[in-house]
């Protein structure tokens, strides 16, 4: 692929690089001072009180517990306490949990994401009083006063307090970067004589020349150049074109914050969009893609490019549904990160987000000892030893440690030459793995448990593109104050209007695509766009004197 070419390239401190992949290795374990604060006890051995049942409600977590498997069982030990499941997932807890505020019937604990998608009903269940804060000390439960520390974090108190628990993805926004990339057939790209990709005119010629390739025979149908898992996933292959649209971010623009779909910038992206759809060189199916579909499409050789993650995890997975479909054409040798053009600024960027998605909430009529004992679990599965459990299984069943570091004994599969993975042995571990934090930057290391999950090569691979990014790209401009913010006419119009719905309209009808998407915007400044905007600059203003 193609470096990142003079003149007005960025130069990156290797100070920066190392930083960060420091973080990815050592967030979880070696927090300095939350160890200070840490007495030589394990979390789990200490005095807990009396026994309690809690309700908690979590994605598929009835079925992951029906069978009350050792792991769980050892944590209902360990806490004292009964886990009364409550099934939600991701198809239906919006309703659900409305449905449950409504009549008082919320359970003890449960997951929910109106703090990182809905800040307006986020702050209305604050008002009616729906949901307890969470003590103004933390220090008692060092590990997850870390997670409370963290600057954008420490945006969503409201009068110096937190009315829930962030479940953070990675420790830094710009860990998110391998979250969004565009893969891409090298082997076709070589086939075709494309070394590197110079503007957009560029792009679209070169997915152009991947619908006219034949899978095997002239009687199948052609590849499609372009595929992904709807607008969402779509959007950052335009990340040169408008970085901001690619990331769903505001944009600073004629001196005044503005949400991306209110930028002239959009006319330009809304060109592109449609050109790639009329000249076949997007599939044609993108807006109600499944992702699993558009993985199988690309791994089965059906389309040139697709836009994914890079993470070790997801390396691994689309090597594995690769190797099913193409057993005798390696993953590696055909298959490589697409380096998108230069933007008029003459930069490329890489995705950066919010550190967390999703929340953990306490029911307003919780008592303080259920949210202490909620809080100590989450500590503990925070911690170095909360971790092992989550990753490796049961100390002295799957694992040992040997000079502090875990080493497998689970029996290992003959057919595959792998252990069992620890879910099939213990299906409530994924629960108690994403319950108090994602844990995604884990799947970075290279230790023996990553290796035998994702491969050597996939770890290695994130890694080396993680470092190219950080030498080579810049971070998406993103104000993420704005994220976090909430105001009246910003919180009405965003419950009124779905810009990348309208978006797909506009990209797959025959009309004027600018045309259109001004119209757009003219319905979104008749709902309140002028009135939203104006609240969160003066918000911002007053927020920034403060």
């Amino acid at each position: 692929m193609a470096d990142l070419r003079g003149g007005k390239a960025l130069k990156r401190s290797r100070k920066l690089v190392f930083v960060l992949l420091v973080l990815l290795i050592v967030f979880t374990v070696s927090f300095s001072a939350v160890e200070r604060s840490l007495t030589s006890t394990p979390a789990s051995d200490r005095p807990m009180g009396e026994h309690l049942n809690l309700s908690i409600a979590f994605w598929d977590i009835a079925t992951a517990f029906k069978g009350k498997d050792p792991v769980l069982r050892k944590i209902e030990k360990d806490f004292n306490v009964t886990f009364e499941p409550v099934q939600i997932t991701m198809s239906d807890y919006h309703q659900k949990l409305q449905m449950w505020a409504t009549s008082d019937k919320l359970p003890d604990v449960f997951a929910h994401s109106i703090a990182s998608d809905s800040p307006g009903i986020y702050n209305e269940w604050i008002k009616h009083g729906l949901i307890k804060p969470l003590p103004e000390d933390l220090t008692p439960y060092p590990y997850v006063d870390q997670i409370a520390q963290i600057p954008d974090i420490r945006l969503l108190r409201k009068d110096n307090r937190l009315y829930m628990l962030p479940r953070i993805g990675y420790p830094t926004n710009r860990l998110w970067m391998l979250e969004r990339v565009v893969f891409v057939r090298k082997d076709w790209m070589k086939d075709a004589l494309i070394r590197e990709i110079a503007d957009f005119e560029d792009f679209s010629n070169m997915l152009a020349t991947f619908t006219n390739r034949r899978v095997n025979s002239g009687s199948e149908q052609p590849p499609v150049g372009l595929t992904a898992a709807g607008m969402n996933g779509l959007a950052w292959a335009f990340s040169s074109t408008f970085p901001q649209f690619a990331a769903g971010q505001w944009v600073f623009e004629d001196n005044v914050w503005i949400p991306y779909y209110a930028s002239r910038k959009m006319d330009e992206v809304v060109v592109q969009l449609r050109k790639l759809y009329e000249n076949g060189a997007l599939d044609r199916d993108f807006y109600y893609m499944k992702e699993e579909d558009a993985l199988t499409k690309f791994a089965q050789g059906q389309a040139g490019a697709l836009v994914y993650r890079a993470t070790p995890s997801s390396l691994s997975g689309l090597e594995e549904l690769w190797n099913d479909y193409q057993p005798n054409k390696d993953f590696h040798d055909s298959v490589d990160i697409l380096r998108m053009w230069l933007s008029e600024e003459g930069y490329r960027y890489y995705y950066v987000a919010q550190t967390y998605w999703s929340e953990t909430f306490f029911n307003a009529n919780i008592s303080d000892e259920k949210m202490s004992r909620v809080l100590k679990l989450y500590d503990y599965l925070l911690s170095p030893e909360g971790q092992r459990l989550t990753s490796y299984g049961l100390e002295g069943v799957d694992y040992r440690l040997e000079d502090g570091n875990p080493v497998m004994i689970r029996p290992i599969d003959e057919h595959n030459g792998q252990p069992d993975a620890i879910s099939s042995v213990y299906p409530s571990i994924p629960i108690f793995r994403s319950l108090a934090s994602w844990g995604k930057e884990t799947e970075f290391r290279l230790n023996e448990l990553n290796k035998i999950s994702y491969g050597e090569a996939n770890i290695q691979k994130s890694l080396s593109e993680m470092e190219w990014l950080i030498n080579n790209a810049v971070a998406t401009p993103a104000y993420h104050k704005i994220n976090s913010l909430s105001t009246p006419a910003k919180d009405k119009l965003s419950a009124m209007i779905n810009p990348l719905e309208d978006l797909i309209k506009v990209v797959i009808s025959g009309e004027d695509p600018v045309a259109m998407w001004h119209d757009h915007v003219r319905q979104y400044r008749e709902l309140g766009l002028g009135e939203a905007i104006q609240e969160v600059n003066l918000a911002l203003s007053l927020r920034d004197r403060n």
